[in-house]
């Protein structure tokens, strides 16, 4: 974690009393209610998030987790069939915005456990910058949910709320993949790769600036940019990926992993880095960023499961997204072009997807392709949220 100079940290400890006393939060990380009976789950999950972000090295404020969490456990816990979520939520390290408590608690707590985490990051600068990001909170986050509950489980996976993880082939959920799948008991990692998808415009509308996106236009009329409609769910909005599956192999650079805590003894975002093989067989050598083996292995995107990455596209990020994505300006773009911010699905009907740069009736160029499991499952969830969503409001 780290230290802030000595004065300033004594100001944030007494600002932090405060701030607890008020949410009448439990101090020193412990969770806002225990599983007494400590029953043996078979596939938990860990997830550090806050009510409020701002991504890496823009500044862009996010305030979507709360809607996002709703929908991410409600995926995972219901479609996933995860047995338990472990939340460690960050909001009162840097605002004063209320918690992800009012989303938590619609949970049942024997499936849901939220811990308050206060630590904050050093700094949240992009991964290629000169002093690259650190968020030191979120790395203990992982190591503390591993340590505390790893135990408690035989399979564990650290992942965030923009990520799902997607069954395919004849699966219907991941437990029961995980339990019948052809899983070789000696392998204990299972990676996924991960590829940004696009917002397809199918689900978006008209979007004009307030005072943080001034470059988005005055008025409806004048709107330059997009953003995802409130009556679709992310799963839905962002369920277009610019390659077929399974994903290019440069995808292993941002891979997510589930894993057998008793076998990883540490891990680091999207990968493995200690496992216990440091003690069965100390001068054993590995390839760099996975373990040989058959101790890790990818997951086939094809007939066992994969992810969807639906990381926020920001509206302002949009704006000219009808001249970019216009078959006049794409072609003179080179082959791979990636200039078009938002999706232009192929028709799933259509025998002859490719990465020709054919275009729609609007001429918009495709660029991207939809999962047919993944419209399944958002049908589903669509239904699991409305409940939770009018209960969430009600509470607001």
């Amino acid at each position: 974690i780290c230290h802030t100079p000595l004065n300033e940290q004594q100001r944030l400890q007494e600002k932090d009393s405060s701030v607890s006393a008020n949410r009448d939060e439990p101090a020193r990380n412990e969770p806002t209610h225990r599983d007494d009976t400590r029953q043996k789950h078979f596939l938990t999950g860990c997830l550090w998030a806050s009510a409020s972000y701002t991504t890496r090295g823009s500044g862009v404020k996010d305030t979507s987790t709360s809607l996002r969490l709703l929908e991410w456990i409600t995926y995972h816990l219901d479609i996933a069939k995860f047995d338990h979520i472990y939340v460690y939520d960050n909001t009162a390290a840097h605002s004063k915005l209320d918690s992800l408590a009012p989303i938590i608690d619609l949970f049942p707590k024997d499936r849901v456990t939220r811990i308050p985490w206060k630590h904050k990051v050093c700094n949240n600068n992009r991964p290629n910058h000169p002093n690259a990001g650190e968020r030191s909170s979120q790395y203990v986050a992982e190591a503390d949910c591993r340590i505390r509950y790893g135990s408690n489980t035989e399979w564990m996976a650290s992942f965030d709320t923009d990520e799902y993880l997607i069954p395919q082939g004849k699966w219907t959920d991941l437990k029961h993949w995980l339990q019948h799948g052809q899983i070789r008991h000696d392998t204990h990692i299972l990676s996924f790769h991960q590829t940004r998808a696009l917002p397809n415009v199918e689900f978006m509308e008209a979007y004009y600036g307030d005072k943080d996106t001034p470059a988005c236009g005055n008025n409806l009329r004048d709107a330059k940019c997009l953003a995802k409609r409130a009556n679709t769910s992310f799963l839905e909005a962002y369920d277009c990926e610019f390659t077929t599956l399974p994903k290019p192999e440069w995808g292993w650079r941002a891979k997510k992993q589930i894993f057998k805590p008793w076998f990883v003894l540490n891990h680091f975002v999207h990968y493995t880095t200690v496992t216990k093989r440091i003690h069965d067989a100390p001068n054993e050598v590995s390839p760099p960023f996975k373990q040989r083996a058959p101790y890790e292995r990818r997951v086939d995107e094809l007939a066992e499961a994969f992810m969807l990455h639906t990381k926020t596209t920001s509206p302002e990020a949009t704006k000219g997204w009808k001249e970019k994505c216009h078959k006049t300006f794409q072609a003179k773009r080179p082959e791979g072009d990636r200039s078009c911010p938002v999706g232009i699905a192929w028709p799933l009907t259509k025998e002859s997807q490719s990465n020709q740069k054919e275009a729609n009736s609007d001429q918009m160029v495709y660029n991207c392709f939809r999962h047919p499991r993944a419209i399944e499952a958002a049908e589903k969830l669509k239904n699991l949220l409305m409940p939770l969503l009018q209960s969430y409001n009600l509470n607001k």
